[in-house]
């Protein structure tokens, strides 16, 4: 009884101390968990007939090449597995021969590799196109920064040079606004948000990134802003063309430093992540840096339980939008209050690209109200475990 009685008091300090302190957790934290470990499929087709060494070859290369990566490997026997839920997208691609290989997106989209190559030898031209599955210059860019950076900004270039200019303005003066803010954040994060910039020269070889983004080659016309934070996973809505203003940006950014308990929406959080490899060094630079492991299983389970939503529903409303709006206006009038757009002197792509290049230092302002909070956390744990012995003493004398 006593047992009990000195465990549901603890319990109890615990769940006061979480109301009165919230969420440990920022949303940036959330986008490092790995709660959905291969949202990809990947669908190697093979029939009876098929050469041994084909077969071996398709297993050896994809277990080498998606190793510590989001992609789940299937190699199906279509002879033998007429049934296999995989079936459909071979028949709706209407493959007529085999070996075949069909990636399957989070959202049910699918792409047909090329697998096969009459001028050079299978093995080679499986190791490409599985290579080309989790790796891109955009995306080692993109992982590059990853871990130490608030974010990164992808700006995706149209046709149009004044409106890539407009989009790089838009860009630029965006992040410095949310590096001016970061030092008032409850946790902090090493470096401001990091813009990218994918040329348009360089959309055929980042045509496999465009598509996890759910954009087509052929149809980048305008410009586009993606948002990556986390473990490579998109937050907020695409933006393109006249949708690229200040205000929107800035509110997608602006979620990203807001603690997990806000009250948002926890499908912001979930969006669509970047076939990728993340590796041991990886995960340990988020630990370093991130000062918890993203992999432990209780992590998970906390993680889990702050989100509770159905992760394969990733929509995005004007309800959600107008959500995010709302709760950004309550957070913090002084801290995330969108200025008004200055009347700065346009700037030319070059001298843009120079700009972001360089690192803003940041305060550890965050990092003393961390220490702070977490020294008043211990505080009323230890006031409430005394409280808790003094009454259980005075029971004990009663009885």
């Amino acid at each position: 009884m006593k047992i009990k009685t000195t465990g549901a008091l603890f319990l109890l300090s615990l769940i006061c101390s979480s109301h009165v302190f919230g969420c440990i957790y920022n949303v940036r934290d959330i986008g490092f968990v790995d709660l959905v470990p291969h949202p990809y499929c990947l669908f190697c087709f093979v029939q009876d007939d098929t050469q041994e060494q084909v077969i071996t070859a398709l297993k050896q290369i994809s277990y080498t090449t998606f190793l510590d990566s989001n992609i789940k490997v299937d190699i199906i026997n279509v002879d033998q597995e007429k049934s296999h839920p995989a079936m459909e997208h071979l028949l709706f691609r209407e493959i007529g021969s085999l070996p075949a290989a069909i990636l399957l997106s989070p959202n049910g989209k699918s792409l047909v590799l090329p697998i096969s190559a009459s001028h050079e030898p299978f093995d080679k031209t499986v190791r490409s196109s599985f290579h080309s599955v989790i790796s891109s210059p955009i995306r080692e860019k993109i992982l590059d920064r990853m871990v130490k950076a608030y974010c990164v900004v992808l700006l995706i270039e149209g046709k149009n040079e004044a409106e890539n200019t407009r989009a790089y303005e838009v860009v630029y003066r965006t992040t410095r606004k949310i590096a001016k803010i970061m030092g008032q954040l409850p946790k902090r994060i090493e470096e401001p948000p990091h813009i990218i910039v994918m040329h348009q020269e360089l959309i055929p070889e980042e045509s496999l990134l465009l598509w996890s983004l759910g954009l087509e080659e052929n149809q980048i016309n305008k410009p586009h802003i993606a948002v990556i934070y986390g473990r490579g996973r998109r937050i907020g809505p695409l933006l393109t063309g006249e949708i690229i203003t200040g205000d929107r940006l800035y509110r997608t950014l602006s979620i990203i430093g807001l603690s997990c308990d806000c009250g948002l929406d926890k499908r912001w959080m979930t969006g669509p992540l970047l076939p990728l490899r993340w590796d041991d060094k990886m995960q340990s630079d988020v630990v370093k840096f991130l000062g918890f492991d993203a992999e432990n299983p209780m992590v998970k389970t906390e993680m889990s339980s702050i989100i509770s939503i159905d992760l394969f529903k990733q929509t995005e409303t004007d309800e959600l939008r107008e959500e995010v709006g709302n709760i950004l206006d309550e957070y913090s009038e002084g801290l995330l209050e969108f200025e008004a757009e200055p009347n700065d002197e346009r700037v030319s792509p070059a001298k843009l690209r120079e700009l972001t290049s360089s690192e803003t230092a940041l305060p550890k302002s965050g990092l003393r109200l961390k220490t702070i909070l977490y020294a008043m956390s211990a505080l009323i744990l230890l006031i409430l475990a005394g409280g808790s012995t003094i009454w259980i003493r005075a029971r004990r004398k009663l009885s």
